[in-house]
Protein backbone atom coordinates (compact mmCIF):
# COMPACT_ATOMS: atom_id res chain seq x y z
CA UNK A 1 0.00 0.00 0.00
CA UNK A 2 2.74 2.41 0.98
CA UNK A 3 4.64 1.73 -2.25
CA UNK A 4 1.53 2.54 -4.27
CA UNK A 5 1.08 5.85 -2.47
CA UNK A 6 4.78 6.54 -3.06
CA UNK A 7 4.18 6.36 -6.82
CA UNK A 8 2.15 9.59 -6.89
CA UNK A 9 -0.48 11.58 -5.03
CA UNK A 10 -3.56 9.35 -4.86
CA UNK A 11 -6.70 8.52 -2.88
CA UNK A 12 -8.19 5.45 -1.21
CA UNK A 13 -10.62 4.59 -4.01
CA UNK A 14 -7.79 4.53 -6.57
CA UNK A 15 -5.78 2.24 -4.31
CA UNK A 16 -8.79 -0.05 -3.83
CA UNK A 17 -9.19 -0.27 -7.62
CA UNK A 18 -5.52 -1.18 -8.10
CA UNK A 19 -5.73 -3.87 -5.40
CA UNK A 20 -9.06 -5.36 -6.49
CA UNK A 21 -8.84 -8.84 -8.08
CA UNK A 22 -9.15 -7.31 -11.57
CA UNK A 23 -6.79 -4.42 -10.75
CA UNK A 24 -3.25 -3.92 -11.96
CA UNK A 25 -1.80 -5.07 -8.63
CA UNK A 26 -4.68 -7.32 -7.59
CA UNK A 27 -3.56 -9.96 -10.07
CA UNK A 28 -0.61 -10.56 -7.75
CA UNK A 29 -1.82 -9.26 -4.38
CA UNK A 30 -5.51 -8.65 -3.71
CA UNK A 31 -6.66 -6.49 -0.82
CA UNK A 32 -10.31 -5.93 0.09
CA UNK A 33 -11.53 -2.33 -0.02
CA UNK A 34 -12.18 -2.17 3.73
CA UNK A 35 -8.58 -3.22 4.42
CA UNK A 36 -7.29 -0.60 2.00
CA UNK A 37 -8.98 2.17 3.98
CA UNK A 38 -7.78 0.71 7.30
CA UNK A 39 -4.23 0.53 5.96
CA UNK A 40 -4.44 4.14 4.78
CA UNK A 41 -5.57 5.22 8.24
CA UNK A 42 -2.76 3.27 9.89
CA UNK A 43 -0.10 4.59 7.50
CA UNK A 44 -1.34 8.10 8.25
CA UNK A 45 -1.15 7.45 12.01
CA UNK A 46 2.42 6.23 11.58
CA UNK A 47 3.38 9.36 9.67
CA UNK A 48 4.24 7.45 6.51
CA UNK A 49 1.59 9.18 4.40
CA UNK A 50 -0.21 12.48 4.82
CA UNK A 51 -3.44 13.94 3.54
CA UNK A 52 -3.04 16.74 1.01
CA UNK A 53 -6.65 17.89 0.65
CA UNK A 54 -9.90 17.08 -1.09
CA UNK A 55 -10.31 16.57 -4.82
CA UNK A 56 -13.61 16.52 -6.71
CA UNK A 57 -14.86 13.26 -8.14
CA UNK A 58 -17.07 12.70 -11.18
CA UNK A 59 -18.36 9.56 -9.45
CA UNK A 60 -19.28 9.73 -5.79
CA UNK A 61 -18.02 11.98 -3.01
CA UNK A 62 -14.89 14.10 -3.02
CA UNK A 63 -11.69 12.13 -2.59
CA UNK A 64 -9.20 12.74 0.21
CA UNK A 65 -5.86 12.91 -1.54
CA UNK A 66 -2.73 11.54 0.08
CA UNK A 67 0.99 11.63 -0.48
CA UNK A 68 3.92 9.68 0.92
CA UNK A 69 6.11 11.41 3.53
CA UNK A 70 9.93 11.34 3.39
CA UNK A 71 9.90 8.62 6.08
CA UNK A 72 7.40 6.65 4.01
CA UNK A 73 9.53 7.01 0.90
CA UNK A 74 12.62 5.72 2.76
CA UNK A 75 10.69 2.75 4.18
CA UNK A 76 9.29 1.94 0.73
CA UNK A 77 12.75 1.99 -0.87
CA UNK A 78 14.14 -0.24 1.87
CA UNK A 79 11.28 -2.75 1.61
CA UNK A 80 11.48 -2.92 -2.18
CA UNK A 81 15.22 -3.65 -1.98
CA UNK A 82 14.91 -6.42 0.63
CA UNK A 83 14.60 -10.05 -0.51
CA UNK A 84 11.91 -12.24 1.03
CA UNK A 85 12.99 -14.57 3.82
CA UNK A 86 10.98 -17.66 2.84
CA UNK A 87 10.41 -19.55 -0.39
CA UNK A 88 6.65 -19.46 0.30
CA UNK A 89 6.76 -15.65 0.03
CA UNK A 90 8.06 -15.73 -3.55
CA UNK A 91 4.55 -16.06 -5.04
CA UNK A 92 3.19 -13.06 -3.20
CA UNK A 93 5.62 -10.62 -1.64
CA UNK A 94 8.49 -11.06 -4.10
CA UNK A 95 6.26 -10.86 -7.17
CA UNK A 96 4.51 -7.77 -5.85
CA UNK A 97 7.90 -6.14 -5.27
CA UNK A 98 8.85 -6.86 -8.89
CA UNK A 99 5.50 -5.48 -10.05
CA UNK A 100 5.84 -2.32 -7.98
CA UNK A 101 9.37 -1.75 -9.23
CA UNK A 102 8.14 -2.25 -12.79
CA UNK A 103 5.36 0.31 -12.27
CA UNK A 104 7.94 3.02 -11.51
CA UNK A 105 10.55 1.81 -14.02
CA UNK A 106 12.75 0.78 -11.09
CA UNK A 107 15.78 -1.47 -11.40
CA UNK A 108 14.76 -5.04 -10.55
CA UNK A 109 18.18 -6.58 -11.09
CA UNK A 110 19.59 -5.78 -7.64
CA UNK A 111 16.55 -7.29 -5.90
CA UNK A 112 16.68 -10.38 -8.12
CA UNK A 113 20.40 -10.82 -7.37
CA UNK A 114 19.91 -10.43 -3.61
CA UNK A 115 16.91 -12.76 -3.69
CA UNK A 116 18.92 -15.41 -5.51
CA UNK A 117 21.70 -15.16 -2.91
CA UNK A 118 19.14 -15.46 -0.10
CA UNK A 119 17.44 -18.48 -1.68
CA UNK A 120 20.72 -20.22 -2.45
CA UNK A 121 21.58 -20.10 1.25
CA UNK A 122 18.12 -21.32 2.23
CA UNK A 123 18.31 -24.15 -0.30
CA UNK A 124 21.68 -25.28 1.05
CA UNK A 125 20.36 -25.27 4.62
CA UNK A 126 17.30 -27.27 3.59
CA UNK A 127 19.46 -29.89 1.87
CA UNK A 128 21.53 -30.30 5.03
CA UNK A 129 18.35 -30.74 7.08
CA UNK A 130 16.95 -33.20 4.53
CA UNK A 131 19.98 -35.47 4.84
CA UNK A 132 19.06 -36.28 8.45
CA UNK A 133 15.27 -36.19 8.18
CA UNK A 134 12.93 -39.16 8.55
CA UNK A 135 9.30 -39.98 7.86
CA UNK A 136 7.04 -37.00 7.19
CA UNK A 137 9.76 -34.53 8.13
CA UNK A 138 11.67 -35.84 5.10
CA UNK A 139 8.60 -35.42 2.88
CA UNK A 140 8.08 -31.84 4.02
CA UNK A 141 11.76 -30.98 3.64
CA UNK A 142 11.83 -32.56 0.16
CA UNK A 143 8.90 -30.27 -0.79
CA UNK A 144 10.75 -27.24 0.53
CA UNK A 145 13.98 -28.23 -1.25
CA UNK A 146 12.19 -28.71 -4.57
CA UNK A 147 10.33 -25.42 -4.13
CA UNK A 148 13.59 -23.61 -3.46
CA UNK A 149 15.21 -25.18 -6.54
CA UNK A 150 12.23 -24.11 -8.67
CA UNK A 151 12.40 -20.58 -7.25
CA UNK A 152 16.13 -20.42 -8.03
CA UNK A 153 15.43 -21.55 -11.61
CA UNK A 154 12.78 -18.83 -11.87
CA UNK A 155 15.22 -16.18 -10.64
CA UNK A 156 17.89 -17.40 -13.05
CA UNK A 157 15.37 -17.11 -15.91
CA UNK A 158 14.71 -13.47 -15.00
Amino acid sequence: MLALVAEDTTHGWALAQLLAPEGAVGAVWTVRRALVYRAVARLTELGLIRETGLAPSARGPQRMMMKVTPAGRRLTASWLATPVAHVRDMRTEFLVKLLLLDRVDGDQSALIRRQREELATISQQLNVQLAGAERFDAVLLRWRVESSVAALRFLDAL
